[in-house]
């Protein structure tokens, strides 16, 4: 049997007394920092939870920061690519006017400088930098500049193939740009048929029906008409354009000269040559025969440019108003998908601001604090050490020598 002695008694009741203000500190840390659990100690299952929890909470965090950066800059890609449609429109209307045979070869050229501001403004564009300093339409040369005019007059694309995507879901990415080269590069010409001749050598007069050109348009052949006498093969050829531009409403065909030599064109179909009665090649410069339209590709700038040389040189430019129609197609189809990608980012966010408050609901309901228990606990917890205070005070004095 254990002797109870005031010794005893008193350590007791001061570690009794300890417990009880520990507890209390707990309850009143938890009420300070809104937490129910603080250390891992204090629940242990809880604490690897809201670890968990808050993994997760930060990695769908990052998501929505991933969604936002690309966002902002699919943004800026789309307020680019609606600067040039607007462009496109006007070089259009360019092409329309300068097509038109009544205004002079001043007011061509003046059309044409028009076109090469257009083109300088286009060429800015496709240079565009975001506000991280970074080019958009380059792929993954970021800091590379996308386009540069070449001592060729021809304009090089320095970028790549590439196309960068962030991550704004646990199984999603999605493209953040495009590269220049599908934009501005790659870009379909209409189907076009050339045709170029050689300086003629028979100078003599053709016969009207001797010579027929069909453009493939549905129209059939047509004859050229009556060309006379030429003193020279430069003349002949000059001939030969004035009676091909006659007759081009209805065949399609234009032509023009360079030197001695004959250039028929067609966006139509293709262009065939027939040679009746008396005219042969040498006389027309032409050889008999068909040849088909052919469908290619290049850059909006180099059709800004051809179209702006063909301008101040006077000459047709009448395919060009459906090549900058190719043109304004394919930028059209990249803001299609950039209009696309940005409502896929806003579903995404909505998505995964869904996930993140639920995480966080369960994350609360993991580690916050209930404080209405939390307070009546600490009432009780206060209640309890008061008492064990005041009682100590009292049992500390009992003692039998105060009866001696």
């Amino acid at each position: 049997m254990d002797r109870i002695s005031s010794y005893m008694i008193s350590q007791r009741a001061v570690q009794a007394m300890l417990g009880q203000q520990r507890n209390l500190a707990e309850t009143q840390l938890q009420m300070a920092t809104g937490k129910r659990v603080i250390n891992p100690s204090d629940d242990p299952a809880s604490a690897a939870r809201v670890l968990g929890l808050n993994q997760a909470i930060a990695t769908v965090q990052q998501y929505q920061e991933n969604a936002n950066t690309a966002k902002q800059r699919l943004e800026l890609e789309e307020s680019v690519l609606s600067s040039v449609t607007d462009l496109l429109h006007r070089a259009g209307e360019l092409a329309v006017q300068g097509n038109n045979d009544a205004l002079s070869p001043s007011d061509k050229k003046t059309v044409g400088m028009e076109v090469r501001q257009l083109l300088d403004q286009m060429v800015s564009m496709a240079n565009t930098k975001n506000s991280s300093g970074e080019y958009v339409f380059v792929g993954y040369q970021t800091h590379t500049k996308p386009f540069s005019l070449e001592a060729s007059g021809l304009y090089e694309y320095n970028g790549d193939m590439g196309q960068r995507k962030i991550q704004i879901a646990p199984d999603r990415q999605v493209a953040d740009g495009d590269n220049g080269f599908d934009v501005f590069v790659d870009v379909k010409t209409s189907p076009m048929a050339s045709v170029k001749g050689i300086a003629a050598t028979d100078l003599t007069a053709i016969i009207d029906g001797d010579i027929t050109i069909d453009g493939g348009n549905g129209a059939g052949p047509v004859s050229l008409g009556d060309i006379l006498i030429a003193t020279t093969a430069e003349e002949r050829a000059l001939q030969m354009r004035d009676a091909v531009n006659r007759v081009s409403e209805d065949t399609g065909v234009s032509a023009r000269v360079d030197g001695a030599e004959l250039i028929l064109s067609t966006t139509e179909g293709a262009i065939s040559i027939a040679h009746q009665g008396s005219a042969v090649p040498a006389m027309t410069g032409l050889t008999s025969g068909t040849t088909d339209a052919v469908s290619g590709k290049q850059s909006i700038f180099d059709t800004f440019d051809q179209l702006a040389t063909k301008l101040e040189s006077d000459d047709s430019v009448g395919r060009y108003i459906s090549d900058l129609q190719l043109a304004l197609d394919n930028i059209l189809e990249s803001r299609g998908k950039v209009g696309a990608r940005l409502n896929a980012i806003d579903r995404q966010l909505d998505v995964n601001a869904d996930l993140e408050l639920n995480l966080e609901t369960r994350r609360s309901e993991e580690q916050d604090l209930d404080y209405i228990e939390a307070i009546a606990r600490f009432e009780r917890q206060k209640l309890a050490l008061e008492a064990a205070q005041k009682t100590f005070v009292q049992v500390k004095d009992l003692s039998l020598f105060n009866y001696i």
